[in-house]
């Protein structure tokens, strides 16, 4: 047996001295691939990993050895070897290097949750286009994430506490409207968001919005890059940074779809307070604690109709993943039908024209939506939010579709609805008008 003095970078003593390390050559890779994953443990235990390239360093020198010391007629798959090397590495470097600032914070990196830590999730080669996963990356999350009986496998390998619980968060996945998870194979890690390749199928995983290392319980988002209202690439401290990814500047939005990021520009007429304060300072029907110096999220909105399931958008029974049902279409008022804006504007002040003078009689008499007026993410011509629905509002009989705003609860209206010409409507006034026959009965309103 032949003696192999070799240099060792990034072991160093107590004086900061690099140390020698003496490596026995069997005449074997195995042994040099053993060597090697256990230079890479000393490593993790010796230095603090501030400094990985001293890790890094360890890694290569172990290849050069690997490459000039091993023999080369014995193993036709030599390069093999120099994977496997490089494999060990990453399962013995990475994971430490990114929960070493974290510790029990980051719930991945909690061995007391995951009892064999990186093992928990990766095995062995894994299967084709995983991080060493046993599934397919789409599905993987459900395993812990998913129904009960997965978790439960999970604890009989030994992968997860006994005491370990989650939420279902794949139930949510498998409602009518849902984030579209389900589309194998589409999403690669690296992707460019927002999207720069128009005929790229609009797709999701759980990695656009969470971390898989870096994801907390405090902050869902944390480790992700976002998008902000400039188009930016940034460190998140808003919410809408994350939606922006995909919902502002993507060249494969949808047709029906636009530019979140336009739509809430500052600079508009008027919009929700998702990115800055409001611009109107005359909204009587806010809800308490809601004032016009709140800021609002989307996933006000835009959350699961199950107030006693998981938080977030991943899905929900109502359209637009929404938390509250909100119909967009002619319908008899009532609390039900607008009942995702009745959660921040009071539906007694709204039907006692607090605000608008002709609110109940929009609503409830004619039984017109909100939507028809209103778009609830902003309006890049118009105050108070004014976009009309050319669903159901055409020009009114001199060719004119417009609003304008006289300030102070007074403006006027240019449009056909309903069967009635608005050439224009003007109120205060207008009521006097406008007599129609009542819609179809409404809830009572409760007062």
């Amino acid at each position: 047996m032949v003696k192999v003095m070799e240099r060792v970078q990034g072991f160093e003593d107590s004086r900061g001295q690099v140390k020698s390390k003496e490596i026995n050559k069997k005449g074997s890779r195995i042994q040099v691939v053993k060597e090697a994953a256990a230079a890479f443990r000393l490593c993790q235990s010796t230095l603090s990993l501030r400094a990985p390239e001293r890790c890094v360093a360890i890694f290569s020198d172990k290849v050069r050895l690997l490459r000039r010391y091993a023999p080369r007629n014995d193993d036709p798959y030599r390069w093999i070897w120099v994977l496997a090397v490089f494999i060990i590495s990453m399962l013995f470097l990475t994971p430490p290097l990114l929960y070493a600032d974290s510790g029990k914070e980051r719930p991945h990196g909690d061995k007391t949750k995951l009892l064999k830590g990186c093992a928990s999730c990766h095995k062995g080669h894994g299967i084709y286009n995983t991080p060493m996963l046993s599934e397919r990356k789409e599905l993987y999350c459900f395993r812990c994430h998913g129904q009960t009986m997965y978790l439960e496998n999970a604890k009989s390998a030994g992968d997860v506490a006994s005491d370990v619980t989650t939420a279902n968060i794949q139930r949510e996945f498998e409602k009518p409207y849902h984030h579209q998870i389900e589309k194998f194979g589409v999403h690669h890690y690296g992707e460019m968001l927002p999207e720069v390749d128009a005929s790229m199928p609009r797709h999701s995983a759980c990695g656009d919005c969470h971390h898989h290392h870096y994801v907390k319980k405090e902050n869902k988002m944390s480790g992700i890059r976002g998008t902000n209202k400039d188009g930016l690439k940034v460190r998140i401290t808003s919410e809408y940074e994350v939606c922006f990814n995909c919902h502002s500047y993507s060249a494969n939005l949808p047709a029906d779809q636009t530019n979140k990021a336009d739509i809430f520009n500052v600079s508009n007429p008027s919009f929700h307070p998702v990115i800055t304060f409001g611009k109107n300072t005359d909204v009587p029907s806010l809800t308490p604690p809601l004032t016009i110096s709140s800021l609002i999220s989307c996933t006000d909105c835009h959350n699961n109709n199950d107030p006693t399931g998981p938080k977030g958008p991943h899905g929900s029974d109502y359209r637009y993943i929404l938390s509250k049902n909100y119909t967009t279409v002619d319908s008899a008022e009532g609390p039900f039908q607008y009942e995702l804006c009745y959660s921040c504007h009071r539906r007694s002040s709204i039907l006692s024209n607090e605000g608008f003078q002709l609110h109940d009689l929009h609503i409830s008499t004619v039984g017109t939506s909100c939507r028809t007026c209103h778009n609830p993410h902003g309006s890049i011509q118009y105050t108070h939010l004014i976009d009309f629905n050319r669903a159901s509002v055409t020009p009114s009989n001199s060719g004119q579709l417009g609003y304008t705003d006289f300030g102070s609860r007074a403006g006027q209206c240019f449009l056909n609805c309903h069967g009635k010409n608005h050439d224009p409507a003007v109120y205060p006034g207008a009521a006097s008008t406008y007599n129609p026959a009542r819609y179809p009965s409404r809830v009572p309103l409760k007062r």
